[in-house]
């Protein structure tokens, strides 16, 4: 029989770890984002700099969080690093975050689902609209095809995951493979028949910057980031993954060094075939109508019938990232209830499938619901500061630890992701977005709740 810890199966082997890094991090992220950050930095060499860095600093984040996972391989990942390391205000934060800013991750890889589906099939307009209270000419609320769909899929997926984590496991490895293979083929497509523009890289009078200054790299930075973030989804597993001192670390550095060739290979596959403009003029917050740069490059190496491709890639990546959330987000509810600063029944167990039940279905509902509600742009950009945030905290309980001063050679390594975090968290505060601020407000709103807990607590019997 499998190794059973606090009532959960021990059913994912290495394959299923190493998928399951590769493909929360692998999203559309890497088909959309090289535009922006090629706006911020304005020259090839730098737009492959960025890249570097961003996959350097997410290494560097991997390997820290492998020394983490090889002591302390429970389910719950960063709320049971900091537990241990920072102590249970800090932990109970993290929760609290993933509870409020970062489940819309999950909304966020439904509706892009639909999105990229819709490119197949016409799915209609509303079927219901409801204006907000307050104006009849606001912002509305809609309810159709598009809606429905995102949260058939959520359901679909929470149910595979009620079945067993080896049943989920299994799909996220083939969904992993299925879109490895097809961002593979995408690179080798236009390397192989594409060819260099005869247009120069920066044409003559345009308007982007020759040598950006230190915002605007930073800037360029986290949007990278955004397209790594996910990897530490798999330290949430660690209670349910076979010999997870062992296979947590190894999934961590093999799957970030495969993500770091890919997006290398996929931007220098862009650069290759792209004149530069084409690259920042392509699908972005300051180009809204564009095709994605992943399309412009495809299109001008492969022709018009890889559109019809395309977007079945751009849903299969969403896909995966969407599973891959619903199954690591659950076992932070579950460790928390375990530990009493959540509900009881968030700790439940599903007798035969050994799944946190109760905590699939929460993270599913609320999912559901912010998929109906949500904004996929500020729910996004919300849950990744959320995550440097708590990418810094972890790095320095790590440091301060006793159990982590005795790394030897690597005690080096949570010094550099400190560091890369902390500037991208004064950078990006810096810039004072409305997602931030309201980042911060609902982060700092657990304070009260975490103090509210903890007098139940006394008081109980």
């Amino acid at each position: 029989m499998a190794e059973l810890e606090q009532g959960l199966h021990r059913g994912l082997n290495r394959w299923h770890a190493l998928a399951v890094v590769v493909g929360s991090v692998v999203g559309t992220g890497i088909y959309i984002r090289p535009a922006s950050i090629a706006q911020l930095v304005g020259s090839p060499a730098l737009v492959m700099t960025v890249w570097l860095c961003a996959g350097s600093l997410s290494l560097a984040g991997a390997l820290t969080y492998a020394q983490l996972s090889a002591r302390i391989p429970r389910s719950g990942g960063e709320y049971a690093f900091l537990r241990i390391t920072l102590g249970e205000l800090p932990a109970f934060l993290f929760g609290w975050m993933r509870l409020t800013v970062s489940v819309g991750t999950c909304a966020a890889m439904a509706v892009a689902v639909t999105v990229f589906l819709s490119d197949f099939a016409s799915l209609g307009g509303p079927w219901i609209r409801v204006a907000l209270p307050g104006s009849s000419t606001g912002p509305q609320l809609e309810f159709g095809a598009r809606q429905a769909l995102a949260v058939l899929i959520i359901s679909g997926l929470a149910i595979l995951n009620l079945r067993g984590v080896g049943h989920a496991g299994r799909f996220q490895a083939g969904v992993t493979a299925l879109k490895v293979a097809g961002l593979c083929g995408l690179i080798g497509g236009v390397l192989l028949w594409g060819h260099a523009p005869s247009l120069p890289a920066m044409p003559p009078g345009g308007d982007l910057p020759g040598s950006p200054g230190p915002m605007a790299f930073s800037g360029a930075l986290l949007g990278a980031m955004v397209a790594f973030n996910g990897w530490a989804s798999v330290a949430m597993l660690a209670g349910e993954v076979k010999e997870a001192e062992r296979t947590v670390p190894w999934a961590l550095f093999w799957g970030l060094l495969v993500v770091i060739a890919l997006y290398v290979l996929v931007n220098v596959a862009y650069l290759y075939v792209l004149p530069f403009d084409e690259v920042a003029g392509a699908n972005s917050a300051s180009h809204p109508d564009a095709p994605s740069v992943a399309s412009r490059a495809a299109l001008a190496a492969l022709g018009p019938r890889i559109g019809a491709i395309l977007p079945a890639l751009f849903m299969l990546s969403a896909l995966g990232t969407l599973h891959c959330n619903l199954m690591a987000v659950p076992r932070v509810f579950y460790a928390m209830a375990s530990d009493g600063l959540m509900p009881a029944a968030l700790a439940r167990v599903a007798p035969t499938a050994r799944t946190p039940a109760v905590s699939i279905l929460a993270v599913a509902g609320v999912a559901a619901l912010l998929a109906v509600v949500g904004s996929y742009d500020r729910l996004s950009s919300m849950a990744t500061f959320g995550n440097i945030l708590f990418f810094a905290l972890n790095a320095w309980g790590l440091i301060r630890w006793p159990a982590g001063r005795s790394a030897g050679r690597l005690r080096w390594i949570p010094w550099v992701f400190l560091a890369g975090s902390s500037w991208l968290l004064v950078t990006v505060i810096a810039r004072g977005s409305v997602e931030i601020v309201w980042a911060l407000v609902m982060i700092g709103a657990g304070v009260p709740v975490y103090g509210a807990i903890r007098m139940l607590r006394r008081s109980s019997p």
